[in-house]
């Protein structure tokens, strides 16, 4: 089954206003207005010696298990590289909390990021603190550098605002990646853990996963959504106050994945086989813009997990959201240049 975006008439993008303010401290972004990150300009150049150094650390979280293979394979030759790896796999042994690490998501570093991606930003309607949302966020893409990016920034976004999130399991058993991802507000995920993060304020969850690692294609968008019905039932049974649809424009074509033959076997063993590609051929995300969208919160209706009609509001919660992702993307696909560029909802 499948569903395609709309590419014209009720949904035809409307002129968006473009800002270079640089938020201050506990001010919330203005709605409708695009955002640059960091207060950068939509032609500023980012120095070359900082996009350097930008693309080699991307490149080693991003492509960290292929280097980190690649130190498996020497340490049977080296007994430096063999040091190295026991230092990797000993930090499994160190906690990973807190959950969501202020000081950390405020580093020069995640800012030079910001920059290599001409991050930029649109809430369409500001959110309640004193409510609780449940982010769906798409594309997943080859790995889903867009939405960590996003992650360092969501105390910008939503200053008043607790947004954690949920990641795949398997993530929280590799070195490096196990900390970084907790530390900008991850757990597995669970859906007690969803659940519990749920009672202390908003999740965010890139629906897709590795179904979308090999859904890439060179002239259209494609996402999985259609029969993922978790979110929503954990929405009515949390009475959430509302799913908010983001969409990552641009995140699709930093990265590629394959072979697509994988994709199988993947699914089946929630765990994504293959190799990451980005510029040069390098596990290294192509310098293009990364332009985020925040749609309107989509109601969730109160109605008790006992009630006979709570499975076909699952569903139709579920129907609802892929609607308005549908819309959503119509609505913004212009300003990003991808008029031309349709999105199916699959």
């Amino acid at each position: 089954m499948a569903s395609n975006a709309k590419s014209n008439g009720d949904n035809a993008p409307t002129a968006v206003r473009v800002s270079t303010h640089l938020l201050k401290p506990g001010e919330d972004p203005p709605p409708g207005v695009r955002v640059y990150a960091d207060g950068i300009k939509p032609d500023q150049k980012q120095n070359v010696f900082v996009t350097m150094l930008a693309a080699v650390t991307l490149s080693l979280y991003v492509g960290f298990l292929n280097y980190f293979v690649i130190l498996l394979i020497l340490s049977f030759f080296s007994r430096t590289a063999l040091y190295v790896v026991l230092a990797l796999l000993g930090t499994l042994l160190l906690p990973c909390k807190p959950v969501l690490w202020p000081a950390f998501n405020k580093l020069w570093l995640f800012k030079t990021w910001r920059h290599y991606f001409h991050y930029s930003f649109l809430i369409e309607e500001h959110l309640d603190p004193n409510k609780r949302y449940i982010f769906v966020e798409f594309p997943h893409g080859a790995f889903p550098i867009a939405p960590i990016v996003a992650g360092t920034l969501m105390q910008t976004l939503f200053p008043h605002m607790m947004i954690y999130s949920v990641a795949a399991s398997s993530v929280f058993y590799i070195p490096f990646w196990r900390h970084f991802i907790t530390w900008i507000g991850s757990v597995p995920a669970t859906s007690s853990n969803f659940k519990r993060l749920l009672r202390k304020g908003s999740v965010a969850v890139v629906v897709g996963g590795i179904a979308e690692m090999y859904m890439g294609h060179p002239q259209r968008e494609r996402v999985k959504l259609v029969g993922r019905r978790g979110f929503a039932k954990i929405a009515l049974e949390e009475q959430v106050d509302g799913i908010v649809c983001v969409y990552y424009f641009g995140q699709s074509q930093l990265l590629s994945f394959g072979p697509a033959c994988l994709a199988g076997v993947s699914r089946r063993l929630r765990t994504s086989f293959g190799y990451l590609t980005g510029w040069m051929g390098l596990p290294v995300p192509k310098p293009l813009p990364v332009y985020m969208v925040n749609g309107k919160p989509i109601p969730v209706p109160k109605i008790p997990r006992d009630s006979p009609d709570f499975d076909k509001e699952v569903d139709k919660l579920l129907s609802a959201t892929i609607k308005e992702l549908g819309e959503l993307y119509d609505r913004h696909r212009a300003e990003y240049g991808w008029a031309g560029r349709p999105l199916s909802i699959e």
